[in-house]
């Protein structure tokens, strides 16, 4: 199975998972494995998200330009799906005003057409909310699965 992750969920990985201690260790090898096996992946606009988050010489940025080949570009098909997305005046709301003016990057509809053209499943801390524009409620939309960082975390050390 491959698994679309959002922005949240590599913060909290990056920002909260410690990556000494054999438990932790095996955690962020069984994760970065699973990205090398391309099982899991992400979108550019996360990338661009977490690039403006971090300092170019932490720790954390620099993890983010080892793998930064696990962040993709919208294929024309999730373009598609994206601009069909944005026909719903609720699901433009995804979109924040400030992140226009600002020009800052974001994320949610890039996730949720790369689950869908990739038959996978999102992964994200945000939760479902009725007449929300949310990603749990965009991939509701479209017909894709999501789960939560802590399903994710299971799944991720279920051989253990």
């Amino acid at each position: 199975m491959v698994y679309v992750i959002d922005t949240c969920v590599f913060r909290k990985l990056l920002d909260h998972l410690p990556r000494k201690g054999s438990y932790f260790e095996k955690v962020w090898n069984k994760f970065e494995n699973g990205i090398i096996a391309k099982n899991y992946i992400s979108v550019d606009e996360c990338f661009n998200e977490l690039d403006k988050h971090y300092d170019d010489k932490s720790a954390n940025a620099l993890w983010l330009k080892k793998y930064k080949n696990m962040f993709l570009s919208p294929t024309n098909a999730e373009s598609l799906i994206i601009k069909d997305i944005f026909t719903s005046a609720k699901m433009r709301e995804s979109v924040h005003t400030k992140n226009i003016l600002d020009n800052r990057p974001s994320a949610d509809v890039f996730l949720a057409a790369k689950a869908k053209t990739t038959n996978a499943i999102v992964v994200t801390v945000e939760s479902y909310k009725p007449n929300s524009a949310q990603l749990p409620n965009i991939c509701e939309k479209i017909g894709v699965q999501f789960i939560s960082y802590d399903d994710f975390m299971e799944i991720l050390m279920q051989d253990e």
